[in-house]
This record gives structure tokens, sequence and C-alpha cells, in this order.
């Protein structure tokens, strides 16, 4: 058909989808027709029991999805407030050897730090070396 159709309504007679329409097969109602009609009007005026309509998959699986949410949420909520605390407490000897195990600590510190480098980041380094 033309999207540009002239302004003549006899043009619509002249077309060839009305041609091949008019050469096709008149379809005729079978002897059930009527019967079919009324069982489609019955079943379709009809609604599903409520049983149904519950154990349908799609709101399962929501109601699945839903309950898997709320666990992760909580399960990781949970962690985040369970964390302990990372401050470190400093306690103020008057031990004269003091600063010599002050000094081994950090050679320790550093020396696991170069055996572990991946596992430290930027900020930590620099602090470790005192910059």
């Amino acid at each position: 058909m033309n999207r540009n159709a002239p302004h003549n309504d006899d043009s619509w007679e002249h077309d060839p989808v009305w041609k091949l329409l008019d050469q096709s097969p008149r379809a005729t109602a079978g002897g059930r027709f009527v019967d079919d009609t009324v069982r489609a009007a019955r079943l379709a005026g009809q609604p599903a029991p409520w049983w149904k309509l519950v154990l349908r998959p799609l709101p399962i699986a929501s109601l699945a999805a839903a309950t898997a949410a709320v666990a992760i949420a909580v399960t990781s909520w949970n962690q985040q407030v369970r964390q302990p605390d990372t401050t470190v407490a400093v306690q103020v000897t008057t031990d004269p050897h003091a600063d010599e195990i002050a000094d081994i600590a950090e050679t320790e510190a550093l020396i696991a730090a170069v055996d572990h480098i991946d596992e430290f980041s930027d900020n930590e380094l620099v602090s470790l070396i005192g910059f």
C-alpha cells in the first residue's frame, strides 16, 4: 500500500492487496463454532483460584530473590558492625631498652612488609618507612 495515496477515494478499490483478498477463499464457521465460543466466554470470565496465583513460578522466584537479597544485606551489615577496632593502644614505658626494642620492632615490620609487599597500601608503606 502506498503511504502517499492519492486523494481519490476509489484508489483503495484498485489496491493490489484488496485484489488478493478478493481471490482468497471465504472462511466459514464450523458446526461447533457456537459451542466453542460460548465455552471460551465462560472460561474467560472465571478468575483463577487463589492457590494457583500463589503457586505460580514468578511469585515464588521473586520471593526467593527478595529473601536472598535481605539475607545478604543483613549478613554484610552484621559483618560491618562486628569488625574489631583497628586502633593500637600505645603505652609509654620508662624502660631504658625501650628505644632499642622499638627499633627492632620497626625493622621486623619492614622485613615483613618486603616479604608481603602486595598486602600493604601505599599509605601503609610510607608510614612504615617513616616519611
